[in-house]
């Protein structure tokens, strides 16, 4: 059973003392109420009064507070009155893959947070196996993108999983080996890259849901020093990823968003920018919408 401050207090410094209720009264500057209600457990003790007990007695306030906190959950019985949190279905359906078949207890949304906003070395190994073990990379992005959390920390998280003796996964690898600069130019500049355009447009969707600073794609397309087609290209993305459309600064020649495609699809968001293959906006919504395409 937890031990009330005051009776602790009682014990160990006011009986020994031989104080009185009236002398801790005048001592403490309290009313004679709230001293009785104190030794009766019908008040708890405030922060002001546990400095002032702790003062008197040379016992930490802190220590006091800790005591009348454990003391007030061990006899308080009543059930919180609460409303579950509605938690967003992307976080819903990773902590649903996580926890599949799992024993013990279950894990939670605030062990998801942990894990990615955590910067130290040290994590939890059995969640961290589950994300890339038991949760499809499509699954991934979309929570990271509703959190919005950076590439850097999926980096940081692989990295760790493998030097504790992880299977390598390819599209893992192939996403985090390029910082945001390197995948900007890679996107903007992709017939020297990519071989089909599928395999750019897997690149492309996942990169865009991950893409969390826009700006270098505008100053990719405002580089006098690149290619006209890279330019256009990065101007297209940056408007489509940010909503706007700044203008391109010269005139634009015709190109496709990925240099080797045979049939691009149309975008008239893409035609002030001269692109003619843009991005398959069916596809990419579907990609958004369920991780897949």
């Amino acid at each position: 059973m937890v031990q009330h401050p005051m009776d602790f207090l009682r014990k160990h410094y006011i009986e020994p003392a031989g104080l009185t209720q009236d002398m801790l009264c005048k001592h403490l500057v309290l009313g004679k109420k709230t001293i009785s209600e104190l030794y009766q457990h019908k008040r708890g003790l405030t922060v002001s009064t546990a400095k002032k007990l702790g003062k008197l007695f040379d016992v930490s306030p802190q220590k006091l507070l800790e005591m009348q906190v454990s003391y007030d959950l061990e006899n308080d019985l009543t059930e919180p009155d609460i409303k579950p949190l509605d938690l967003p279905a992307n976080t819903k359906s990773l902590l649903t893959l996580l926890n599949a078949n799992r024993s013990g207890d279950k894990y939670t949304t605030a062990d998801l947070v942990k894990l990615f906003r955590d910067d130290q070395e040290f994590t939890n190994s059995k969640l961290l196996y589950a994300l890339f073990t038991k949760a499809p990379l499509s699954k991934v992005v979309k929570y990271m993108a509703d959190m919005r959390i950076g590439v850097s920390h999926l980096k940081h998280l692989y990295r760790l999983y493998v030097k504790e003796g992880g299977k390598p996964n390819l599209t893992y690898e192939r996403l985090l080996a390029d910082d945001d600069k390197t995948a900007i130019v890679k996107l903007c500049d992709n017939g020297h890259f990519f071989n089909d355009p599928r395999e750019f447009e897997e690149y492309l969707f996942y990169r865009l849901r991950l893409l969390r600073h826009k700006k270098p794609l505008k100053d990719l397309a405002m580089d006098a020093t690149q290619p006209q087609t890279v330019r256009q290209r990065a101007l297209y993305l940056y408007s489509h990823a940010s909503g706007t459309k700044p203008k391109l600064g010269f005139q634009p020649n015709p190109t496709t968003l990925f240099a080797n495609s045979k049939r691009p699809t149309t975008d008239l968001k893409a035609d002030k920018y001269g692109v003619l293959g843009s991005i398959d906006t069916a596809r990419y919504n579907q990609f958004v919408a369920t991780g897949s395409y």
